[in-house]
């Protein structure tokens, strides 16, 4: 490995991960509402909210990790990614946590907002933001498979949802979304319109997973001109958002899609630099011992206490 070391802090409640790469600097808050304290969680809030301003100087966002309220803190799955030399915050990608109880699953991780700073844009941190933290969760979950969702106009965006993960609704190629996708959109357009900016005036087009009017909910400054948004290399996804989506009102596609580990698979030998990938393996590792196998080995050992097991009575062994 080159210049790679990996500091990690897993606890049973929360994601704490630092991992060096090259000349990045990442770290990983999973829930940071609940456990970061205030002071620290107001820092962050404060320099995420300049680069915003750098990346988007048209307006101020008013949403998600832009907001000093610990309850949404506490929803929140933080990717940040600094310079190692100079330590200025560089990258983020805010994923947010979605509880539906409609669905009888696992929460949903929703891939959030993710910017990078203009100039440090094609440098190398396009695999940290958008999979490093969805796979670490994935394998911390257990492997089990986890539904996905995104927000977004920005073509690029749009098709590299539909072609990372999998069963995803819009992608350019299904007619009709199947009905697992259509109930959990039904659930997250009733309830959790605030996890990605979305105003109570906007309203949902079930055929075809539109977003009508998306930016009157405090994400009014990201809304882009079609030209003006990053295209993807597959010209359907260009064509499929040019002529669904009215640019000049601001709609949005909602895509549902699923992790699971053909994906991850795929994830780290594609994505992943290969200087990074023992150090991102050791991360999952890690994870997965603190969540199963230790928990496992304890239960096992009847009269010996780790964290929320307690040892049997004599008298029931």
């Amino acid at each position: 490995m080159k210049a790679l070391s990996l500091l990690s802090s897993l606890t049973e409640r929360h994601l704490e991960l630092t991992l060096k790469s090259g000349p990045h600097r990442t770290r990983v808050l999973d829930r940071p509402g609940l456990w970061l304290p205030e002071a620290e969680r107001e820092q962050i809030r404060q320099t995420v909210t300049a680069l915003a301003a750098k990346v988007e100087p048209r307006g101020a966002l008013d949403y998600g990790v832009f907001l000093d309220d610990a309850q949404v803190w506490s929803q929140l799955c933080l990717t940040l990614v600094y310079d190692r030399q100079t330590g200025t915050l560089i990258a983020f990608n805010a994923l947010r946590w979605i509880d539906l109880e409609e669905t009888g699953r696992e929460p949903i991780l929703h891939l959030g907002l993710a910017m990078v700073d203009p100039d440090y844009q094609s440098r190398g941190v396009s695999w940290i933001l958008y999979g490093l933290t969805v796979m670490l969760v994935f394998m911390r979950g257990g492997l089990r498979p986890m539904r996905v969702t995104s927000v977004s106009q920005v073509p690029a965006v749009v098709g590299r949802v539909a072609q990372s993960f999998k069963d995803t609704y819009p992608d350019g190629k299904a007619d009709r979304p199947r009905f697992r996708h259509l109930r959990i959109a039904r659930a997250i357009m009733a309830d959790h319109r605030d996890a990605f900016g979305v105003g109570d005036d906007a309203w949902f087009e079930e055929d075809g997973f539109v977003i009508r009017n998306a930016y009157t909910g405090g994400s009014d400054a990201m809304k882009k001109a079609f030209d003006e948004a990053a295209h993807h290399r597959d010209a359907y996804i260009n064509d499929l958002c040019r002529e669904t989506l009215d640019y000049s009102r601001g709609d949005d596609f909602l895509q549902i899609g699923e992790m699971d580990l053909s994906i991850a698979r795929g994830y780290l030998l594609r994505d992943v630099p290969r200087d990074s990938r023992k150090a991102v393996l050791m991360a999952g590792l890690f994870s997965v011992v603190q969540n199963w196998a230790a928990p496992a080995a304890s239960w096992l050992n009847s009269k010996r206490e780790w964290q929320g097991l307690r040892p049997a009575k004599a008298s029931d062994v």
